[in-house]
């Protein structure tokens, strides 16, 4: 402790009050001065015999010292300045952001695409179906998805005569605020003027709708706008894989058979067993198979290309498929039989 005293230049401990009693009864207990003389002249003699002697505190020793007391007096005020901190300003817990879902926030202010959809496609049935003889049914269809008080109209004349016999959803595009536009494309018929004759004509319409979400419905913001409909692009047709002119032969009838009474309505019998093809529903008829090509390969399935040509409401319509043969054997005897029939892509 005496070096740790130094060290904090603290003063040496002075002795407690039993202490000093204790040495006072000690020199009481002497048993005569002369004794005592004899006593403090031995032990003058011996401590100048052993000959001890002062000696100064070196300069590194003392700065190392000075250091020390410097070191642990600022360790000490400064966990007392912390602790006196930290009780008057106690440390505040940190503040997290609350996590937003910024996908989530925008699906809240969209109109729910399904019944945009429905709307639109409903509403521009009506929109682009007209006729002057009967112009109320019009207006009659088109305010069940208008707001209260909207003109019905919606900026038609009152001429002509046009119907709508389909109409076909499409992309629903979000705006702010629970708004939207949907596209529609409709098939409309209408009638012209022909060699002196009414000649009907029927083509498509892109139409994109406004739509807006107000009631707990959807309903129709204001007049439509005719847009463009698709063009045509490039497209890489995949390479036609090698043919089995052997295998292409050798199953030639099996497919013109199963065909055959595919378009009768009794393709089952031409079928491998346990294959699923459903019927064409009658009104069919085989007019010719003109070119039927297997891919090369090996295996008890196989798989080739049709070219065939139907005949259909007095008229032929050539069409592609891609026809899946099954090896299917019976006692000793094997043959190929379809199993599936796809068009070709």
């Amino acid at each position: 402790m005496s070096a740790l005293r130094k060290m904090l230049n603290l003063p040496e401990k002075e002795p407690k009050g039993g202490e000093l009693e204790a040495a006072a009864a000690a020199e009481d207990s002497t048993p005569d001065a002369a004794s005592g003389s004899a006593v403090a002249g031995s032990s003058e003699s011996g401590w100048g015999a052993v000959g001890w002697a002062e000696e100064n505190e070196s300069s590194g020793r003392s700065f190392a010292r000075r250091a020390g007391r410097v070191v642990i007096w600022s360790v000490i005020g400064l966990a007392a300045f912390t602790g006196v901190r930290t009780w008057v300003f106690p440390a505040k817990p940190p503040v997290v952001a609350p996590q937003v879902d910024q996908q989530a926030e925008a699906r809240r202010n969209d109109v729910p695409v399904e019944e945009a959809q429905q709307v639109a496609a409903r509403f521009a049935r009506s929109y682009l179906s007209w006729s002057s003889q009967a112009p109320q049914l019009r207006a009659r269809d088109l305010a069940m998805d208008l707001p209260k008080d909207a003109d019905p109209k919606m900026g038609w004349d009152g001429q002509g005569l046009q119907q709508v016999s389909q109409t076909i959803p499409g992309t629903v595009t979000q705006a702010e605020g629970k708004r939207a536009r949907v596209r529609v494309d409709a098939r409309v018929s209408y009638s012209v003027k022909s060699g002196g004759k009414n000649v009907g004509v029927s083509r498509w319409l892109g139409l994109e709708v406004p739509v807006a979400e107000s009631g707990g419905r959807v309903l129709v913001t204001g007049q439509p706008a005719l847009v463009g409909m698709p063009t045509a692009t490039d497209y890489v047709v995949p390479e036609v894989a090698d043919a089995d002119s052997a295998m292409s032969s050798s199953s030639r009838q099996t497919v013109k058979d199963f065909l055959t009474a595919w378009a009768a309505g009794s393709e089952d019998q031409a079928a491998a067993p346990g294959s699923r093809i459903p019927p064409l529903g009658g009104g069919l008829q085989l007019d010719s198979l003109d070119s039927w090509t297997v891919d090369a390969g090996t295996g008890e399935k196989r798989t080739g290309t049709a070219t065939l040509r139907w005949r259909l409401a007095g008229a032929q319509l050539q069409q592609t498929y891609r026809i899946t043969l099954t090896q299917v054997s019976a006692n000793t005897a094997t043959r190929w039989q379809v199993s599936e029939v796809a068009s070709a892509s």
